[in-house]
């Protein structure tokens, strides 16, 4: 049964980065689109929809790494950060981004009830989510132990940085 264990945390962690970086280009995507005053709806649509299930396979991947046999983690040292022994710097920053990805969550779904600035402050920090889960997968993921491996991880962080870049040359609209 542990190699199962092992599959599914592996699969849990890799699809919910991989929901999370599609999140973050459909998110900076909707704002090229706001700023080309294009309907975006859909693109938010499929942004929030995006990050949802990254954080329900997020929740999933901590509850099967509980499950574990092989690699026995306890509630506190997948839940508290720098609590674990194991790879304490990279576990933390999985554990932070989870943090992050939740804020993040509730305080889009209640928008409008914390008001718009407040949320767009908020929102701002985002990169850290998906740079501490790149991080995360890097330095604990058994997958990345290879150059072309460790690339396919830097590449969606560069695609978003050039996006962040473009963003910022369009014309703001008034």
């Amino acid at each position: 049964m542990e190699m199962f264990e092992w599959y599914v945390i592996r699969a849990t962690g890799i699809v919910a980065f991989l929901l999370l970086y599609v999140s973050v280009i459909t998110g900076l995507y909707s704002q090229i689109q706001k700023q080309r005053k294009q309907n975006m709806s859909g693109t938010l649509f499929l942004h929030e929809a995006l990050s949802d299930w990254a954080l329900y396979l997020t929740f999933g991947h901590v509850v099967v790494t509980l499950m574990d046999k092989y690699m026995t983690f306890n509630l506190i040292e997948v839940l508290v950060p720098f609590a674990t022994d194991y790879k304490p710097i990279p576990m933390s920053l999985g554990i932070i981004a989870m943090y992050f990805l939740i804020m993040t969550i509730l305080t889009s779904k209640a928008r409008k009830k914390i008001g718009l600035q407040k949320w767009r402050k908020l929102h701002a920090l985002n990169p850290i989510i998906y740079i501490f889960v790149m991080l995360h997968w890097i330095f604990m993921g058994t997958d990345v132990q290879g150059t072309i491996l460790a690339a396919i991880n830097i590449v969606p962080f560069i695609l978003i940085i050039s996006m962040m870049r473009d963003k910022q040359r369009l014309p703001q609209a008034s």
